[in-house]
Parts: C-alpha cells; structure tokens; sequence
C-alpha cells in the first residue's frame, strides 16, 4: 500500500480536498479512483460497471465545468463533486490497477446509473446533445483540454496495464508509462491552470443588468413558474419570496433538477416572512423545469415547496 506520502503526491489536488481514509475492499462501480499512471495529471477515474472476469469499466473524470454532450455533470452537492465524467472516453480496465491507498471517493449510485446509461447510448448511437451541450463539443479551449488531459490520460491508463495484459511483443512497458506521464505534466497542468484562472476571471468580473425573476414560497399555485431568461444572461437573479404562513424557524434552501438531483443548497439561516436573493450561473441553471423548497434544518417534510421553469426568452 503507498505511503502517506506517495499518495499525496499521486492525488490531484481536487481529490485531496475530498479525500477519505482508504478502503482496504476491492474496487467496485461507484468508486473513485486516482491511478499510478495518471497520478499528476488533474484526473480521477470514476468506475462504472464490472465485468463477470473482474476488469472494471471506467471513464477519466476531472473538475474543468465545460460539459459537452458525452459528458455527466456531478454537482458540488453530490457525492464525489464536482466532476465531469467524459464517458466518451470510457475504457475496460483491469482491477490490478486500482489501489486501495488510491481511492479518492464515491459517486452516488444514481450517478452512477447516469453515467452508464450514457456510455450505452454512445455504443448504440443514440446519444441527442442539447444544443448546449453541442456548443461546448464545438468550443475549441473544450477540445484542446479534452485531447491533452482526458484523452492522454486514457493512452496512459492503457498503456499501464499489467503485463500480463499485454500481447507478446509489446512495446509498452512501464518505461513507456513514466516517460510519457512527465511529458505530459507540463500540457496538462499548465491547459488545468488556465482553466482555473479564466472561471476565477470570469466569477471576479462585475455582473449588471440582469432580469430579477421571482419565485413564491408558501403560496397555492396551479402551475410552475415561468421564468425568461435574456438570452444575453449568463446569471440568474432569484428572488425567493417566504410568505407569511410559513412560521420562523430555521431552515434550508434547496433546488432540485427535474431528475431530483440538487443544483444549490443554502446553508442553514433563520426563516422569516421576507425577500431571499439567489445569484447563480446560467451553466447551473439550463433551460428546464425546477423545484425549490424550503426543509427545516432538523429534517423532515420540506415546509414548502414551488416548481420553475428556465425558458431562455424568443
């Protein structure tokens, strides 16, 4: 088992702030794993499936929030988040590859499902992008960072497998692994690193202009809310409206997608009969229908609950 030491060094840094102590049990679909091969790249491999013979299905995963159609989405709010899982990189693996000192994490099992349903739509060719998504494939800083980190980490995790994998006269072997995972370390953490620095560039940036929408919390409606977007709006603007019937006490915010996954949580605050304000990304909220509720910090039945749709406006 690596050392403490060793396996600092091997972990991204995104997995270290999550990391758990390690698991001595085999690795199964649902964990995250950092491999020996990929260690310096910012990659994790999240795995999905087993075959009957023991080697793993697994997709590399990493925390660029460009999205495009292949990919799965997992929230800060989720277990294992935020990540990407790229599941049009997914590859079959053997289970000698995954230590337990390099277990990073676990994904939560509808993740799981989602991510599978989504390497199987790949292999039938029935996978439909959103048009959102489809503009991500085509944005050339998302296809530089998919070709020099993802996809090369993938070489690499091949290129890793244990001989006894590999066809008689190969040429990989673990000579070819380090050569090239130091080749790459300076393409891939320097493509992480500009990442980095354009989404802080782009939170540090002042937002105006943009179209409050309002969202009541304690009344009887017949339908969801319709809220249009500008299509010039890269933020959101929520306001939160708590009527007079809910009593104070303390509570969260939630905001769930139409699959019950959640999007943003509030930490806990003191509920009075008052306007909340809710700034979020555009990218957190696509077009498509919402709930928000209100769950006392106690547990329980949510106190109240409404239903939004994010339309962008014609």
């Amino acid at each position: 088992m690596p050392t403490d030491d060793l396996r600092e060094r091997l972990l991204p840094r995104t997995a270290r702030a999550r990391v758990r102590p390690a698991s001595d049990g085999p690795p199964e679909p649902g964990d995250l794993f950092v491999l020996r091969a990929t260690g310096e790249l910012p990659v994790e491999w999240a795995l999905l499936d087993r075959r009957p013979q023991g080697d793993l299905l697994a997709v590399p995963a990493d925390t660029n929030p460009l999205a495009g159609g292949a990919d799965v989405e997992v929230p800060a709010t989720a277990p294992g988040g935020p990540l990407c899982l790229r599941c049009r990189l997914s590859v079959w693996l053997r289970p000698g590859l995954f230590e337990p000192g390099l277990r990073s994490g676990r994904l939560a099992p509808e993740t799981v499902a989602e991510a599978l349903q989504q390497v199987r739509r790949l292999e039938a060719g029935t996978l439909e992008p959103s048009p959102l998504a489809e503009e991500v494939d085509a944005d050339s800083e998302y296809r530089d960072w998919i070709r020099e980190v993802p996809e090369r980490a993938r070489a690499l995790a091949l290129a890793a497998r244990p001989a006894a994998s590999r066809k008689p006269g190969s040429w990989f072997g673990p000579g070819y692994s380090l050569a090239a995972m130091f080749a790459l370390l300076a393409i891939g953490l320097g493509l992480w690193a500009a990442t980095l620095r354009r989404e802080v560039k782009q939170l540090s940036a002042p937002v105006f202009d943009i179209s409050p929408q309002e969202v009541v919390l304690g009344e009887t409606h017949r339908g969801p809310t319709v809220l249009e977007i500008p299509p010039q709006d890269d933020h959101v603007l929520l306001t939160l409206v708590v009527d007079a019937s809910i009593p104070p006490q303390d509570a969260h915010f939630e905001i769930l997608n139409a699959k019950g996954r959640p999007v943003w949580r509030s930490d806990p605050l003191r509920l009075t009969p008052r306007d909340f304000r809710l700034f979020l990304r555009r990218s957190d909220l696509p077009d498509g229908t919402y709930r928000v509720r209100i769950v006392p910090e106690t547990g329980g039945r949510p106190l109240s609950e409404s239903t939004f749709v994010i339309q962008t406006r014609r």
